[in-house]
């Protein structure tokens, strides 16, 4: 019998007779108490117990049965790894990146990657400076627009190889772009302070630190990664990137990423938009080859 069977066949066992209005008054208080243990999971039993206003016997069976069972959700779960945040990126399906470099409000660039319909946008710019870039694996075709200048060319089957490896948001957010990149002195680790989590409610915060070198031997470059993971999802929804050059100097913010999962419905819209329909992208005669080009 697993532990939730057990919370629900003890609860069974409480035969004690209320009234409504106390009924009412109970699971509102224990609703309550439940929340708080939410918001800090540090809150001990007592502690829920003590800032409700239950007072019968039934009540305070009810808070403890539900702050046990907030207890065994918490110890049972594991701390997210760099390779788990690698495979729940890869299993994302579709996925938006906007970066932003530290004091600005527009992004410098953003990346629409969906697994699903194999294509990855790019946009690069803001104004009337914005660039957008299409590879569209299904229809074999790099696109770019700049200043309402379409450009279409072919994609051959080696760069579609290695597009079809690469369609993974995994390098667009982490400072790596593999797992094995990353150095062996590199720390990984969680950081449990609810001022920095409540940045971003209801996620988790983990850091990776490590140091590079300079452009000679002598320099060592500190550098810091800060990423807010879904509490519930295990999904990123930002991350942070900080550097400094002295050991007791403070972290500076670089540049940071917000990251969002659109449907495939707003990715094929925003193509769309941007390049035309579908059908317009296949076949076109800007890259059709000379005749007897390919014999």
């Amino acid at each position: 019998m697993n532990h939730a069977d057990n919370i629900e066949r003890r609860i069974e066992q409480l035969h004690i007779a209320t009234a409504a209005e106390t009924d009412k008054r109970i699971l509102d208080d224990a609703f309550v108490a439940l929340h708080k243990g939410l918001q800090s999971q540090r809150l001990s039993v007592r502690q829920m117990i003590a800032n409700s206003r239950i007072v019968r016997p039934a009540a305070v069976a009810a808070v403890i049965l539900m702050a046990f069972a907030l207890l065994l959700s918490t110890l049972n779960k594991e701390d997210v790894t760099l390779e788990s945040l690698r495979s729940t990126l890869d299993n994302a399906g579709n996925i938006c990146i906007s970066t932003f470099q530290a004091g600005q409000s527009d992004p410098s660039q953003q990346v629409w990657t969906s697994q699903n319909l194999k294509v990855r946008l790019l946009k690069i710019g803001s104004g009337g400076q914005v660039q957008f870039a299409l590879w569209d694996i299904p229809n074999k075709v790099k696109m770019t627009v700049y200043l309402s200048t379409v450009q279409t060319q072919p994609l051959t089957e080696q760069m579609l190889a290695e597009l079809e490896k690469s369609v993974t948001p995994y390098s667009d957010i982490t400072p790596f772009s593999h797992i094995r990149d990353i150095p062996d002195s590199a720390r990984w680790s969680r950081i449990d302070d609810p001022a920095v989590a409540a940045d971003v409610p209801g996620t988790e915060v983990y850091e990776l630190v490590w140091t590079e070198q300079g452009t000679t031997s002598e320099i060592v470059i500190y550098r810091k990664w800060r990423v807010f993971i879904g509490a519930r999802t295990n999904l990123p929804g930002r991350a942070e990137s900080y550097v400094k050059s002295e050991p007791g100097q403070e972290y500076k913010l670089e540049s940071f990423v917000i990251i969002t999962y659109p449907s495939e419905r707003e990715i094929q819209d925003l193509v769309a938009n941007t390049f035309g329909p579908p059908d317009s992208r296949r076949d076109g005669p800007e890259y059709r080859g000379t005749p007897g080009a390919n014999r």
